[in-house]
Formats: C-alpha cells, structure tokens, sequence
C-alpha cells in the first residue's frame, strides 16, 4: 500500500481522504445554533458554505457566494426560505435559482444557479451531503431512540484522523489518563487485552479486563458508539462524529444518551453548572493545551479535577505527535491491532476510490448494545 493511500488527513475536495469523506452525511452544525430566518457561515471538508434556515423551518445549505459580486451569502437576509445577497438583493430559492435581481433586466437571471447541497435535521444536529449523486440512506440506531439525548459540538486542533485512531486505541488510558475518573471506576487497574473484528459496518471493537468486555463500534468512515463514564452523569451511550474542517483541525460532533430518572436529571443539571463555573475559573482547555505541548508546563500539572482532563490529556497527544502520511517508520505492536485494521479499511477504500472502483456499501445495523467492561 503506497503513501497516497496512508494520507487520511488531507481532506480537501481533490484528495483522496475528502473525496471518500464526502460520500457521507457529516455533521455540520448544531440545530440550536441556527435560529428561524436566519444565516450563517460554515467551512467543513476545507470548503465554505452558507447555511440558512427558512421560514418553513427547514435549514438549508447552498453556496458560500453570491456570483454577482462574490459577497458571502451568510451576511444576507433570509426572505421566506430563500437568501437574498445584502450587496444587491440576488435573491436564490432552496433549489439553488436566482428568482429576483431587483437592478436587472427579469430574462437575465434565468442562466444564474448557486450549487445546493442536501440536508437531514436529526438529533439535534444539522447533516449534509456534500458529495456527488443521491446520498445515502441516513443511518439510525436504537440507542437514539432510548434515552435523552444532549448534543454539543467541540473544536479541535489537530487532524480528525488522530483524534479516531485515539479513540480506538484503548491502552492508552493506562497512561494519558492516569489518576483520573478512570482510576476510580476500575478501567485502569490493569493493561486491556484487544480484540477487533471487519464487520459490515466498519469495525467492532473489544477490551477484555479479566472476565469483563468492553465493546464498542466504529462506523465508517468517521463516527462510533461507545460507552462513556462522567461523575456527574454516570453512564451513557456516547455518539461521536470527528469531521474535518481544515487538514490540521477538526470538529467532534457529541450525542450523549442518557438514562437518567427525574432526580438524577435534576443532580445532573446542578452538577453541569457547577462545572461551568469551575471551567472558567482553572483556565480553557485549549490554552492549557498550547502551553504543555510548548514546553511551558507538564501535563501532569494540570489537576485532575479539571472539568476538561480527559479532552486536555487527549488533545496534548493528538496534537503533539507526529502524523505523517507515510507511517512506514511506525513500529505497530498487539496493542495497535484496532488502529491497525482503522488503517486498513480506510487504506482498501482510498486504493479503491483512486482506481475507479466502486466503494464499499457500509450498513449500520439499528439494535448495537454498548458494554462497559469493568
């Protein structure tokens, strides 16, 4: 397998690795971050975009300019459900037509389109299909079903694909993530034993723990399921979308599910807001990052009672190695089975892609149970 094949982090719209993410529905933004009759911009895969929502309430992704005078179409006024440019009034329906230019002759906006790009509302975010054809059928789990969702949306960066190989690399908890929630429920008082198997989905993934089973799932190409331990929350199902939007930076897209009764919901609500405020006063999550990956502190001077350890630690990580496309100089052991069949199912589609041959048709099976393996 040649490098071009091994380059999972450059994601513009002419390489590999973003021409095979687009075939996908990504998450672009949250749903409460686009208020009724209103506009925003948006950079996901190395490309901008203008999304608006309606008046209907539908939201919609088109162009990032208008082709009049180039100006950024988030900037213009949402007028029923189409967008009108602020320069000059080129107002464009949903469909993508120019239907109105107030200062031109009626028959001259008949040749003038702005590109479209289908969208789906679910979850509490906001996905879209920015590839070529029909998109694929919108996958569902049970788990969404469930419980309550909570969803949120963190910027990150580093390359998406570290963040994925960190999230299947289990063993590293034993050391990143020492003296942290990970103690105190048991996952780190021994090395897991790994397991992984290709499955018509993408990879189904296990850590045994003495006789208890972590299991969880990876989706191609860049979402999974697992199960996830907060103290304020307890349990839940943890949803997670890595999405790029620049080759060294990315968004991670969260649905947490949870099953809490009523009293529990209550503790929770107190709990999220006195992590608020505890967040803001001990310093972001990001700046500590910098400061560690410079040189200017230890990761092990952050206290591990900071609201964000676990995303600090990880992101310290992320962002400090080095992710080259040729990983040849790697020396892979029995812990890096998963990331190693990560590689390979994302190497086989890239080969695949470059030669013109069709990709692989991955299903989502709706009924997948999370364990917790300790």
């Amino acid at each position: 397998m040649g490098a071009i094949y091994e380059d999972f982090v450059s994601i513009g719209p002419g390489t590999l690795a973003g021409r095979f993410l687009r075939n996908f529905w990504q998450p672009v933004a949250l749903s409460g971050s686009l208020v009724l009759k209103r506009s925003m911009p948006i950079r996901i895969l190395g490309e901008d975009f203008t999304l608006y929502r309606g008046l209907s309430g539908a939201a919609h992704l088109v162009a990032p300019q208008c082709p009049h005078r180039g100006v950024s179409l988030a900037l213009g006024r949402v007028i029923g459900n189409n967008i009108e440019c602020l320069y000059h009034g080129w107002n464009f329906g949903p469909d993508g037509h120019c239907t109105a230019q107030p200062a031109e002759d009626s028959e001259f906006k008949k040749d003038v389109c702005i590109a479209t790009y289908p969208v789906h509302e679910a979850l509490g975010l906001i996905f879209a299909y920015l590839g070529r054809g029909d998109p694929p059928a919108f996958p569902v789990l049970d788990v969404f079903k469930e419980g309550r969702i909570e969803n949120r949306a963190s910027y990150r960066p580093w390359p998406f694909f570290a963040q994925i190989e960190n999230s299947v690399d289990e063993t590293h908890f034993n050391f990143v993530h020492r003296g942290t929630k990970f103690d105190e429920i048991g996952m780190n008082t021994q090395i897991p034993m790994l397991t992984c198997e290709k499955t018509a989905y993408g990879m189904r993934r296990l850590a045994m723990r003495g006789g208890a089973v972590r299991e969880g799932y990876f989706f191609m190409p860049n979402w999974s399921l697992s199960s996830k331990y907060e103290h304020e929350e307890g349990w839940s199902d943890h949803v997670v979308w890595r999405v790029p939007i620049e080759d060294h930076a990315h968004i991670s897209f969260t649905c947490e599910i949870f099953y809490q009764n009523s009293v529990e919901r209550e503790a929770y609500d107190k709990a999220m807001q006195a992590k608020h405020i505890k967040r803001q006063s001990m310093g972001s999550a990001l700046d500590l990052m910098k400061e560690i990956v410079a040189g200017k502190m230890h990761i092990d001077e952050v206290p591990t009672d900071h609201p964000d350890i676990i995303l600090i630690q990880d992101g310290v990580v992320c962002s400090a190695q080095r992710f080259h496309k040729d990983r040849a100089t790697e020396y892979l052991g029995a812990s890096d089975r998963q990331v190693v069949m990560l590689r390979r199912l994302w190497g086989a589609e890239l080969k695949s892609l470059n030669a013109g041959k069709n990709l692989t048709l991955w299903k989502v099976p709706h009924d997948l149970k999370t364990s917790r393996g300790i």
